[in-house]
């Protein structure tokens, strides 16, 4: 490294005149470090963008164009005690009538009360099976849930395995059927997962253990294998034709069943849920206008003339309050007039404003407008409004025509909204597709953006490099030109000597 001569024979502050000088040059660098900051910043802005526009696509547009969003059902039980009900699509408005005749039941095995084990000790979930009774090895029992038909494999149990324990590997072995140990009754209780009839629980093995855990032969002669309730199946009658399931939970025409008891008769009306139909339209129009609002607010954002990213020397001027406001300024301004967004929104505004694309051949209402879903004052670039919702001020009093058109006739209403809501998610993931500038599911040329920040990255680096010949150069230059000074001055001392001593 060249040492610095620093103003000793000139009397000039060199470091000073060359922080001087390097200011100039680190211009190019600064000029450079902005442009990257503001890219970032937009890549940034950009991102959040996207997460709000594919957040919309998938959860509003794509309600938007599902029949079931719209064709909502209700189904009203007059004896909930006895029926609970839902009604999906399909299901025919009207009264149905429904009578209970039987309930599916599940097989069931509860074993005798075990009280002290052969310790004298009161029995628990705790308690070894070394203590039920005296073994050693180990024993084994398996279970069926389908009368005997099949069983588990073989169930070993020791002696030092718990009562918890046992009831853990029996739900191992056998997956279909609930096992568990009842303490307040000190009894074993299994059940069949599953209703119906042919279900029925039986467990084989060693009797000694069976015996010790409750499990007592079956006093039924003509079973050879203890047995536990045999299942049933459901019977009912819909609309006078007797119906059977192995559960409960019964899907017939459309309508999803719960029975809860038995011998009683209820009737379940199904009628076409107007209000729910009317709450979603409403609620895509409110995200359409929120994210509307969001994009109009930066494509025509003010301009941010004369406010570039600040430098470090330049924020140690200012406050963090200053900085925030200086930078938010810029921000704000980043998207404007973009040429992506801009046109995403030129297209999804034609779809929903104007219907453009959109087959409507044949249908009733070809337009939102057509349902009373209307644009307002040109200066709120598309945003749109319900008229007669309770929720418009300046629409309240108008004439509700969706509400009417809903109620009068729903399927003619969803024909519209599904064909506009097939026809924005078509035209959205057109243009989220994978290109050589942007990723699969992004709105924005995220590739581009990576690509130009790492070429500034390059050119910064390459501009700190030379920054630094740059400096170093200047050091050599005032180096050499005080050295010279110094020569000089000794040269000069030299001469006045010799001057003087001549006299």
């Amino acid at each position: 490294m060249a040492i610095k001569f620093s103003g000793l024979a000139s009397g000039l502050d060199t470091d000073s005149i060359i922080k001087e000088l390097m200011k100039a040059e680190r211009i190019k660098v600064d000029r450079v470090k902005k442009d990257k900051t503001k890219l970032e910043w937009k890549k940034e802005i950009w991102k959040d963008m996207n997460t709000k526009l594919y957040s919309f696509y998938t959860k509003y547009v794509d309600k938007l164009k599902s029949r079931g969003t719209f064709m909502k059902k209700t189904a009203v039980s007059s004896n909930e005690s006895l029926i609970s009900s839902k009604a999906s699509i399909s299901a025919a408005e009207g009264t149905h009538t429904i009578t209970v005749n039987q309930l599916a039941k599940s097989s069931f095995l509860t074993g005798d009360e075990l009280q002290l084990d052969r310790n004298g000790k009161e029995i628990t979930s705790s308690t070894l099976a070394g203590d039920l009774i005296d073994f050693s090895g180990v024993k084994t029992i398996k279970i069926s849930t389908d009368g005997g038909n099949t069983y588990s494999e073989n169930i070993e149990i020791s002696a030092t395995d718990t009562i918890a324990q046992i009831t853990s590997k029996i739900k191992e072995k056998q997956g279909d059927i609930n096992v568990s140990f009842d303490n307040n009754f000190s009894r074993l209780m299994m059940s069949t997962k599953e209703q119906g009839a042919g279900k029925q629980i039986m467990v084989d093995g060693d009797d000694d253990l069976l015996n010790a855990l409750g499990l007592v032969s079956n006093p039924d002669p003509d079973l050879s294998k203890r047995a536990g309730t045999t299942g049933q199946d459901a019977e009912f009658i819909y609309n006078s034709t007797k119906l059977t399931s192995n559960s409960n939970e019964v899907t017939v025409n459309g309508l999803t069943l719960t029975l809860k008891g038995e011998g009683q008769t209820a009737n379940i009306t199904v009628n076409q849920d107007s209000q729910e139909m009317y709450d979603n339209v409403k609620e895509f129009i409110t995200e359409y206008n929120k994210l509307l609002k969001e994009i109009n607010e930066k494509i025509n954002a003010d301009r941010a003339k004369g406010y570039e990213p600040l430098t470090q020397e330049e924020k140690k001027a200012m406050s963090e309050d200053d900085i925030k406001l200086w930078e938010q300024k810029i921000k704000d301004s980043l998207l404007r007039r973009d040429d992506i967004l801009s046109g995403l929104v030129d297209s999804v505004r034609s779809i929903v404003g104007s219907s453009s694309g959109v087959n409507t051949s044949g249908f009733d209402f070809n337009y939102l407008s057509d349902l009373g879903i209307v644009t307002g004052d040109y200066n709120e670039r598309g945003i749109l409004h319900i008229n007669g919702d309770e929720d418009e001020p300046l629409y309240a009093a108008k004439k509700n025509s969706l509400k009417e058109a809903i109620e009068k006739d729903p399927e003619k209403v969803a024909d519209l909204l599904n064909a506009i809501g097939n026809k924005l998610h078509s035209t959205m993931q057109e243009k989220m597709k994978s290109t050589e500038i942007s990723s699969a599911l992004t709105f924005y040329n995220d590739k581009a953006i990576e690509d130009k920040i790492d070429k500034y990255n390059d050119r910064i680096d390459k501009l700190e490099t030379r920054l630094e010949d740059v400096e170093k150069r200047y050091y050599q230059q005032f180096t050499a030109m005080e050295k010279a000074i110094q020569m000089m001055n000794s040269q000069s001392a030299s001469l006045a000597s010799m001057l003087g001593g001549s006299q």
